[in-house]
Formats: C-alpha cells, structure tokens, sequence
C-alpha cells in the first residue's frame, strides 16, 4: 500500500463523535477550504434529510503526521480552540454539509448563511414535532428557520406571527430545537413537565423521541 492511500482509512464514525471532534479541533480544515456559503434552503434540505436518516453522501477525511502533505489546518467556522490545537484529521471533502451541520446541531450558536437571493442572514432551526409524525408532510416544511431572536415576524416587522424565545413558547407551539438533538434530556423533562397531564401530548413526544432524538 502507498504512503498515501495508508493516511485514509474507511469506517462509519457517528454523526455525533464526528461534530464533537470537530468541536475539540481533532478534526479542522485546510486552510485553502472555502468558508461556508450554503443559503438557508440548503441547510434546512440538509437537516430534513438527516433527521430521516436519509444518505448525504461520504465525508471524506486525511490523518495528518508523516511526510506525504502538510497543510495549514484551521477550525471549522464556530469553532473556539484555546491555544494551537493540532488536528488529527482534515476534511478535504464534505466541508459545507459537516459546517452548516455542526453550526445547527452542535454549536447553540445562530448559523450564518443567506437567503436564496444572496442576502446575509442568521438563523436557528427548529422541528415541527406534529409535522414530523405526519406521513403526509414533506418532511422539508417541517424544519423551521428563526432569525436569532425566535421571532418570525410580518408587515414589515410590525406584526409577530409567532416567537420561540423562551423553552415554554417552544413547547406550546410543539418546535424541538435542532441544537438539543444530541442532548434532548433538558428540553424532554421541560416539555413533559409542562404537558404532564395531557397524555395525548407526551404521547405524541414519545413518538417523535424514537423516531429524531
């Protein structure tokens, strides 16, 4: 085998070990990587097709040490590294879906992105519980996309249509944050405590727990 096929290795590292390495700069970028400029659609088809455990295709990672390529590696976007934290791997391929996945999912941080027409935005995401569990839905129309202070808003501003900036207005409107997939305890003991009498709404939660978190 080359020395440089060696510094690849095939395997199915989670999804979750993946963005908490990336998290702690095992894993970085090369510096000559692009920034990310997936728009807002995007990251919500992305979210859409992992919470349905749909293919997205393969990231492709090199092991840094040796002597075949030496790059300068650099964190992924949100990530903050105390001191010079040496990567172990680098993404060469897959870099914007493992981004804009680790800003939505891992991060707590609002997503930097664009609308469809190029505008810089910032946005958070959510799903629709009762959508989820609906057969009938395109499971796109259930990621819900919310500016950095949870409100969407009409008229210019002027009229709220709805607001999720408090764990209570979350549970009322049944919107789960993508943020606390990974770590869905806190935000399950909220939504139970605040449905405890209403079996068809913990029952309903159960449900989209087995299936998303």
């Amino acid at each position: 085998m080359s020395a440089y096929s060696s510094t690849f290795r095939t395997g199915e590292p989670s999804l979750p070990d993946l963005l908490r390495n990336i998290n702690s700069g095992k894993i970085q970028l090369p510096d000559f990587q692009r920034g990310l400029v997936w728009d807002d659609d995007h990251i919500r088809s992305l979210i859409a097709s992992v919470s349905l455990a749909y293919p997205i295709g393969a990231v492709m990672l090199l092991e840094t040490g040796g002597d075949v390529a030496h790059f300068m590696p650099r964190p992924v976007e949100g990530v903050v590294l105390s001191g010079d934290k040496k990567p172990e791997q680098l993404i060469l391929d897959w870099q914007q879906r493992m981004t804009s996945l680790f800003l939505a999912l891992f991060s707590g941080k609002p997503v930097p992105t664009k609308t469809e027409k190029g505008q810089r935005i910032d946005r958070l995401y959510y799903l629709d519980i009762a959508k989820c569990l609906d057969p009938d839905e395109d499971r796109l129309d259930a990621v819900v996309s919310v500016p950095p202070d949870r409100k969407i808003t009409s008229d210019f501003g002027r009229k709220i249509e709805f607001d999720v900036d408090s764990p209570d207005k979350e549970y009322e409107l049944g919107l789960f944050p993508v943020s606390s997939v990974f770590e869905p305890a806190g935000w399950r003991r909220g939504y139970q405590k605040k449905f405890r009498h209403e079996d068809a709404k913990l029952d309903m939660f159960d449900d989209f727990d087995s299936q998303i978190v």
